[in-house]
């Protein structure tokens, strides 16, 4: 009787790779992932606090003043607080390659347990998914603020185009070693070198210089723009806020640079108003 034929069984498929999410699993369970994430999460509470931290220390000399800076302000706490978990991690690391991965004495060679990352799609994955997230964020937030800062302080406008409401105040800014000047075309072009500015009123700056090249840098109002010799540039913004505000120079031009810097007041239109005719200057439009 003829040997009867037993068909050759499927050769079984290879197993010596894992899924993708039972290799993540295990390396979440690896002693030191867990420590990094631990200290990830401590750390990120200690910098929480960061982001006030700093705005209180912008506020120290009387706060925004201005639609432009209570902007900008936002936008610097915005962009601290979400920084805080990729800037946690990065220490986390930092910390444990300092103290918890230690050199091992003895002849057995240390247990190569490095998770490959490389080739877990769901690690790849998230990770790109994620930092992507987090820029396309970042990106898209920068320039919605950027463009409202812009119209706020008439930049997307022409010469011709700025505002040219009744109520808009002109200013001539001067730069120069090492003071600023401010006149008043609208007041018989009254000058003085602390600027005076009126409470919610539109204020359009032409900026200038007569040596070399200066920065006017209302700090409170938002306002920083170069003030170039034989040159003029526009910017404006509108005060919201009465007070005594800072305006300094932001561009290194000489030996007293530092020393470059004077008040800006903020005070009610009509104290404005009788400000300017106490020093010659009737309105003239």
């Amino acid at each position: 009787m003829a040997d009867t034929l037993i068909p050759a069984e499927e050769p079984e498929a290879p197993t010596n790779r894992p899924p993708a999410m039972h290799r993540l699993r295990e390396w979440l369970q690896r002693r030191y992932v867990r420590h990094i994430l631990i200290i990830t999460v401590v750390v990120g509470f200690l910098l929480l606090p960061l982001g006030w931290l700093m705005l209180a220390a912008m506020n120290q000399s009387g706060g925004p003043a201005s639609s432009i800076m209570e902007d900008i302000q936002q936008t610097i706490l915005v962009f601290t607080i979400v920084s805080i978990p990729i800037t946690s991690f990065v220490f986390a690391v930092l910390l444990y390659s300092l103290f918890g991965w230690k050199g091992k004495s003895g002849e057995e060679p240390p247990n190569n347990d490095n998770p490959a990352i490389r080739t877990n799609a769901v690690a790849v994955i998230t990770w790109t998914a994620a930092s992507s997230i987090l820029a396309g964020f970042l990106v898209v937030w920068g320039l919605i603020e950027l463009a409202d800062i812009t119209a706020d302080s008439y930049g997307t406008q022409s010469i011709t185009g700025q505002p040219r409401a009744d109520n808009a105040l002109v200013v001539n800014v001067t730069g120069q070693q090492w003071v600023w000047t401010f006149e008043y075309p609208q007041y018989d072009k009254v000058a003085t070198d602390v600027l005076y500015l009126p409470k919610d009123r539109p204020v359009l700056f032409n900026v200038t210089s007569v040596d070399v090249i200066h920065n006017f840098w209302a700090v409170e109002l938002g306002i920083k723009i170069d003030a170039n010799p034989g040159a003029i540039t526009q910017t404006g913004a509108t005060p919201n806020k009465e007070g005594i505000f800072n305006v300094r120079c932001a561009e290194l031009c000489g030996l007293h640079h530092a020393y470059m810097e004077t008040e800006i007041r903020v005070m009610p239109q009509e104290n404005f108003e009788n400000f300017m005719r106490e020093n010659g200057g009737g309105q003239t439009r």
